[in-house]
């Protein structure tokens, strides 16, 4: 698995390639936990290249999310592959989860709550 980061405005996209099974799911629990308290405001996790998620993997994203909103970060899935949707589709997961078509969609949404904060 591989893991590229990068950064709109204070809001991380994590782009996962390869699968997300065994330790990997470590590792990019890992990763996402160390973005944040390093300063990231919000997670976009983008899965077009990830091949292969397994039961164990979905379990870390779901307890991950949770981890994230008792801090007050959201945790977005963008770009989410054929296999991988259909598994959230099985497990019903695709409710618990912000799912967007792409990267750019994710962002509007949060930028779209940012202002909602603002609003009287």
């Amino acid at each position: 698995m591989d893991i590229l980061v990068t950064y709109q405005k204070d809001n991380a996209i994590v782009r996962v390639s390869g699968s997300i099974l065994g330790d990997d799911r470590i590792q990019l629990s890992d990763k996402i936990q160390e973005l944040v308290e390093s300063g990231g405001k919000n997670i976009i996790l983008n899965l077009k290249a990830v091949e292969l998620m397994d039961s164990v993997g979905l379990g870390m994203l779901v307890a991950l999310r949770d981890s994230l909103m008792r801090r007050g970060v959201r945790l977005l899935l963008s770009n989410v592959d054929r296999s991988v949707k259909s598994l959230l589709l099985i497990t019903r997961l695709n409710n618990v989860f912000d799912l967007y078509d792409t990267e750019d969609e994710a962002l509007t949404d949060l930028d779209s709550m940012d202002l909602d904060k603002f609003t009287v």
